[in-house]
Formats: structure tokens, C-alpha cells, sequence
């Protein structure tokens, strides 16, 4: 009896190990492994728009699968027979010359040029493995009606919280969200605040979660098996360039001036790491990232493989936010009475401020501004606060991107204007066509 109960709790274990990390279904072949982070889902909707492994997939941005060893294929991981490529979402299928057989082939380039391995494969009818957003039911099978209706019934506002837990805590799961405090809401935001303490309340959360959030992103980015070559700056520093996958793939962003962690795990040097800022990014010439290290004490410059690359993430614009709301709070005179109580939505009667206006309003070397924007700029110096959705020419010129101000800069400095570009530390040593008219440059 003793080894009777042994076995059908083995067999339970072994079950609930490939079960859906959504909804419990574990029938071996409705089931799916996401080799991305290895749990299991299966192919039914249940409560959301597409089948839970498909959900999954979008959700992780994760792309290959493999199926269930005791499934009717088998432990297959499914990829191009051609080329190997694993993303599902392009991989999709031609019957071979058996009835009985068919072949798995991506949409680009294999189903579009024909293979040197079978040239008697049909292309036009490919089709693709994903079909309303859930795999074929010859290839995944959906559960039974009677097995969806045992299984955990989950939302997609579930599902959306559970994959959030996982990129802090990959073992977590559906139970953890009746935790207290796991699937607390944050206060709603408001059109009016009674105060200052109360605007910091409900804005200090959400900058934290915003926070929390763009530092998963930038940990999630690493690269890992990156091959890298090696160069020398006209300043003397080092310089190396290699290429992401996940950036060409368009995983993720990289901008000019980005600080990356570079690491050398092997055996032709001792481990190493080494941060530097992004000098190069992709373009039309050539696919590689440069970096230029900042420091250039024992680098491996002899080593081009086993290097990996991490993505460094800085607090520094969120806790100027979580300060500034802080400020707000508690110095009662750190802004003017009328942007106070325009901020907390308070209704404020309209001020007109008296100023001399001037005669013309057009700038040096640039056109004459028309009716409307002569208007506007009329507003904005007899008002203590203004919206425009233009670019305003006010003393603190702001734009979403350098690149963006940096073309600020550059037209207002061609209007005769004195003009001060304002840059981080990280981007002092960057050649820039505005380098002459940086803080720095300024200063010395």
C-alpha cells in the first residue's frame, strides 16, 4: 500500500510539474512548455481573447516552445526545418510528400524561397501555426469542455499581475495574489487635491511603480554569449562594438549616451566588468553598438568572446520626481500661491500680469510670426502659466529626446541668441554638431 500511495503521489507531482501555470490543466497534450522561462500553459482561452500559452508569449515577449515529452509528437521543440529559426509567430507549416507528414518552415525567408533540402514542397500552402490566437488543434490540442470546467478560473487582470510577480519572483504564482497587499490598487487620480500632502500621496505610489517597472525592463535586457572587437579612441580610451540580437530584433531600446555594464567571464583573462557610455548605435553602415569605457584599468582587450552585457539603470529622473513632490509638500513657498492651486486643480481666478510688450515679436533670422503665434506669445508674458503646443521659445527650452534639443539648440543659436545647452554628465564627452555651446564647454 505504502509504495501503491508513493507512486500516485509521484504521479501527481509529475503532473502538477507540466500543469498550467494560469489554470491547472496538465492533459499532455493540451500542454506547451515556454522554453523562455520553462513553466507550462496550455491551449484553451479560458476567460481572455487567446489561448494561455499565446498570452504568455506576448506578455514574457518570449517566442519558442517545446511540446509535451508524452504528447502524440512527442518532446519536439518546434523550429523551421530549414533554418532552425523558434519563433512561433512566424513558423507555420506545408504538408511534405506523405499525407501522414508535415513540414515546419518560417514565413521569412524559408516559405518564401524554395529549400535546397526538398524542392518538391508546395509553398502557397503554407499556413501559419497560430490561428486566432491559439496553436492548431492538430499540433496542441484544446482542453475538453469538462476539463476547462475543473480548471482555475483566471482573468486577464490576473494574468496581467501574475506576470508582473514573475519578473521579481519567477516561482510565484496565481494563490500569491490573494496575499494582503499583492493585489492592492492604487488610489485613482484626482481632478481636484484638498492639498499638497494629498497630490504627493497618490502621485508618489505610481512614480514608484513607474520606477520599479523601467528597472525590470533595463535588468530584463541582459545579453549574454556577446562577441565583441576592440579599439582605441583618439582620446585614449577604449572602445569596443559588438552587436544585441535582442536590439536588431527590436526587444529593446538603445539610445546615444546609455550607460551599459560590459562583463568577461572565461579563461583567457580573470573576470572583469567595465561600464561605458553608448558612443555608436545601429544605422545604415553597420549593425554593431559602441561603447566607450569609462575606465580603462585591466581590460580585456585580448578576449573577444564569453562577454556579456547589462543595461544600467538609474533612479536619477524618477527621484528628482518623488523630491520635487516632496518640496511641494511641505515648503509652502517652493512655487508661487496661483501655480499651487492651479496644480491641485483648485479654481483659480484668472491673473493678467502687467508687462510692457514689446514692439516686435519675431526673433532675428527667422520668419515673421504669423497672427496666431503672435498671440500666443502675447499670452504667454501676461500670464503667470501657459500651455502651448508648439515650440514656446521660453527661457527653459525642453524637448522629450537630445537629439530633439540638440536641434534646439543649434536653431536658436542661429537667431543670434545667446544659448546654453544644459547635458548630463554621461554625455559630456560625446561629440555633438552643439558641443561649442554646452554648459560645459562654456565653462571652461
Amino acid at each position: 500500500m505504502a509504495c501503491l500511495i508513493s507512486a500516485e503521489l509521484m504521479s501527481k507531482s509529475y503532473r502538477s510539474m507540466r500543469a498550467s501555470r494560469y489554470c491547472g490543466i496538465h492533459s499532455q497534450s493540451s500542454v506547451v512548455k515556454c522554453i523562455g522561462c520553462s513553466k507550462w500553459f496550455c491551449n484553451s482561452r479560458g476567460n481572455t481573447s487567446g489561448s494561455h500559452i499565446i498570452t504568455h508569449l506576448v506578455k514574457a515577449k518570449h517566442k519558442e516552445v517545446s511540446l509535451h515529452p508524452e504528447s502524440p509528437l512527442g518532446e519536439t521543440v518546434l523550429e523551421c526545418y530549414n533554418c532552425g529559426c523558434r519563433n512561433v509567430f512566424l513558423l507555420g507549416f506545408i504538408p511534405a510528400k506523405s499525407d501522414t507528414v508535415v513540414v515546419l518552415l518560417c514565413r521569412q525567408p524559408c516559405a518564401s524561397v524554395p529549400s535546397s533540402k526538398d524542392m518538391n514542397w508546395d509553398l502557397t500552402q503554407w499556413l501559419p501555426l497560430i490561428d486566432d490566437r491559439c496553436f492548431l488543434p492538430w499540433l496542441v490540442k484544446v482542453p475538453t469542455e469538462q476539463e476547462q470546467l475543473r480548471a482555475r478560473q483566471i482573468t486577464a487582470a490576473q494574468i496581467s499581475k501574475v506576470e508582473e510577480m514573475w519578473k521579481d519572483n519567477s516561482e510565484a504564482s496565481v494563490e500569491d495574489l490573494e496575499k494582503p497587499g499583492v493585489d492592492d490598487e492604487p488610489q485613482p487620480v484626482l481632478l481636484r487635491y484638498e492639498d499638497a500632502y494629498q497630490y504627493q500621496n497618490i502621485f508618489g505610489p505610481l512614480v514608484k511603480m513607474e520606477a520599479d517597472y523601467d528597472r525590470r525592463l533595463k535588468e530584463s535586457q541582459t545579453q549574454t554569449d556577446v562577441i565583441v572587437r576592440w579599439d582605441m579612441g583618439l582620446n585614449k580610451k577604449h572602445v569596443t562594438y559588438f552587436h544585441l540580437p535582442k536590439l536588431e530584433q527590436g526587444d529593446l531600446k538603445l539610445a546615444v549616451g546609455d550607460e551599459l555594464l560590459l562583463k568577461y567571464h572565461g579563461e583567457l583573462h580573470s573576470d572583469w566588468e567595465g561600464k561605458g557610455h553608448v558612443i555608436k548605435i545601429p544605422n545604415n553602415v553597420s549593425d554593431e553598438v559602441g561603447i566607450e569605457l569609462t575606465r580603462g584599468e585591466n581590460v580585456p582587450t585580448a578576449c573577444t568572446h564569453n562577454f556579456s552585457v547589462d543595461f544600467v539603470w538609474k533612479a536619477t529622473s524618477f527621484d528628482r520626481m518623488q523630491a520635487a513632490m516632496k518640496t511641494f509638500a511641505v515648503d509652502e513657498n517652493s512655487v508661487s500661491g496661483y501655480i499651487y492651486h492651479r496644480l491641485l486643480g483648485h479654481d483659480v481666478e484668472s491673473t493678467m500680469l502687467r508687462v510692457q510688450l514689446p514692439k516686435r515679436f519675431s526673433a532675428p533670422n527667422l520668419p515673421e510670426l504669423n497672427h496666431s503665434q503672435v498671440f500666443a506669445v502675447k499670452s504667454v508674458l501676461q500670464r503667470p502659466l501657459s500651455l502651448i503646443q508648439v515650440s514656446s521659445g521660453q527661457v527653459l527650452v525642453c524637448a522629450p529626446s537630445n537629439v530633439a534639443v540638440d536641434q534646439l539648440t543649434e536653431k536658436i543659436h542661429q537667431t543670434g541668441l545667446r544659448v546654453v545647452r544644459v547635458t548630463a554628465k554621461s554625455r559630456e564627452a560625446l561629440d555633438s554638431p552643439i558641443s561649442f555651446l554646452t554648459l560645459h564647454e562654456q565653462s571652461k
